[in-house]
């Protein structure tokens, strides 16, 4: 988890922008210590986060990087200091030139992630957090 995310965790929000059938992501945001919104595309987020504080955004990427990049730089507008993760299937060879756009020139503030990575970033915050004990700076 970042730096950012980490001070924050406790008290802070992060929205999940897309699908996540399983709610997968919920789950462990939560069980870092996390409030979850949800918002089911950009429209919805763009609202929440002109309506809430929000630490962090996850977008997962649904193939359209145009949508994407534009909610990204909303985002930005609305809240300068929000992290913004973009989620994708892997890194590596992509054939969406679009997303390989986005890993060559990347939007500051925007971090791209794998799920794994995520999971990685979490497992790791929770380890460093003793359980019991507030999480958040204030």
């Amino acid at each position: 988890m970042s730096p950012q995310v980490r001070a924050h965790s406790g008290a802070g929000k992060i929205m999940v922008v897309g699908s996540d059938h399983r709610q997968i992501l919920e789950k462990r945001f939560k069980a870092a210590g996390c409030q979850v919104v949800k918002a089911s595309d950009d429209k919805t987020a763009i609202d929440h986060a002109r309506h809430q504080t929000l630490n962090t955004a996850v977008l997962i990427s649904s193939g359209s990087l145009i949508n994407l990049t534009e909610t990204i730089f909303n985002l930005r507008d609305l809240n300068r200091s929000m992290e913004i993760i973009v989620l994708v299937d892997r890194l590596g060879r992509h054939p969406n030139r679009f997303l390989r756009q986005l890993l060559e020139h990347p939007i500051d503030g925007t971090r791209i992630l794998t799920r794994r990575q995520l999971q990685k970033r979490l497992q790791a915050f929770l380890q460093q957090s003793p359980p019991g004990v507030p999480t958040s700076s204030g």
